[in-house]
């Protein structure tokens, strides 16, 4: 929403600034008629500095500014119901009731769509905003939205809560939220979170969920490489060594020439090391490829400690062009199938998992 005139100086400052690229601004003036062959922030930033641009245009600028950095970003959890006989019909049917009254209070939090859909599912907009420090007027607030789905999964009993995020101050927001909608009757609880988290499996499961990431054969993509790891250090106290740290450049290569060797990697010297060492992986980035086009990405599935909930989210993503790596958005709908797919494996696998610890412990 514009609410204030935006002065030509804050315009030019978020093109020098690279808030809002190049190719994305000179797409919005080309709607405009207004043609740029120039490619740097610069250079951009003075040829647009006389241009007077509206309300409209000042919005769109806004809604890039949000989106312009933001591949697709999700976390999980999952929501069982407190009573004994509840459903997930009821549960459901709940939160849908508790969330219509949450839209007549005055809070933070904005509640901009509550849809049911045929599967019994519920999707939920929130909107909130944001105070930004900096004294350029179109960056004091940033409006942000959250998509989130509760599904129901009856073989679990459980919902499944979808939550696509901007950053992780959007997932404390988002616990916030959720504690007020269970909160609203302060005689009844609605449901009880469940964070899906690492320190729910063994030393030696944490690095086997990894494993059979990586093991996994997808329908539409192939496995290119590891980009990045990032590893933790268990139960560190009163000690001077880095609890946290990365993978070296070596020993990335390592692991790469084991997994496309067909090895697993708890079977590398490096992983072996690091388990000596005491430490786990938190993150892997991994990088696949379409095998039916010229589209790449990589995606990051991270922990970030052993407390945090899985997070998964798009870094990158590309397409080929006369043998040259181009970076090119992928479309919302094909970033959502991949969000899904890596969602849905992710669970399976930690799930597999978790139940067979309880088959060993039982």
């Amino acid at each position: 929403m514009v609410n204030k005139f935006a002065q030509n100086r804050d315009i030019k400052l978020l093109i020098e600034e690279k808030q809002v690229t190049t190719a994305q601004f000179k797409r919005l003036i080309g709607l405009k008629g207004i043609f740029s062959l120039v490619r740097n922030a610069d250079e951009l930033s003075n040829e647009i500095y006389p241009i007077f641009l509206g309300s409209y245009d000042v919005k769109c600028i806004q809604e890039m500014m949000q989106s312009s950095k933001n591949y697709q970003k999700s976390s999980i959890i999952t929501i069982t119901p407190t009573g004994k006989d509840a459903t997930l019909d009821n549960l459901i049917d709940s939160i849908n009731d508790e969330l219509q009254m949450y839209r007549t209070r005055k809070t933070k939090y904005k509640i901009e769509e509550v849809v049911k859909d045929i599967d019994g599912n519920l999707h939920v907009r929130m909107a909130y905003s944001q105070r930004m420090r900096g004294k350029n007027e179109l960056l004091k607030v940033r409006n942000k939205v959250l998509n989130i789905k509760f599904e129901k999964r009856d073989e679990l009993k459980k919902l499944l809560v979808d939550v696509r995020q901007n950053d992780n101050a959007d997932l404390k927001e988002f616990e916030i939220f959720m504690k007020e909608i269970n909160e609203i009757d302060p005689k009844l609880k609605l449901f009880d979170v469940e964070q899906i988290t690492l320190d729910r499996l063994t030393k030696e499961n944490q690095i086997k969920f990894f494993d059979d990431l990586i093991a996994y054969k997808h329908n539409d993509w192939k496995l290119d490489d590891i980009k990045w790891v990032d590893v933790k250090k268990y139960e560190v106290q009163d000690t001077d060594d880095d609890p946290d740290g990365e993978v070296t450049t070596d020993e990335l290569a390592g692991i790469n020439s084991a997994i496309f060797k067909g090895s697993s990697i708890r079977d590398t010297g490096i992983v072996k090391k690091f388990e000596e060492q005491g430490f786990y992986f938190i993150s892997m980035k991994f990088k696949y490829s379409y095998i039916m086009t010229n589209d790449s990405f990589i995606i990051d599935i991270n922990f970030k400690g052993s407390t945090e909930g899985i997070k998964i989210d798009i870094v990158k993503t590309y397409e080929m062009d006369e043998n040259r790596e181009l970076i090119n958005v992928l479309s919302t709908s094909d970033q959502e199938k991949i969000i899904i797919g890596f969602q849905n494996i992710s669970y399976k696998l930690y799930k597999n998992l978790v139940d067979s610890q309880k088959v060993i412990i039982g």
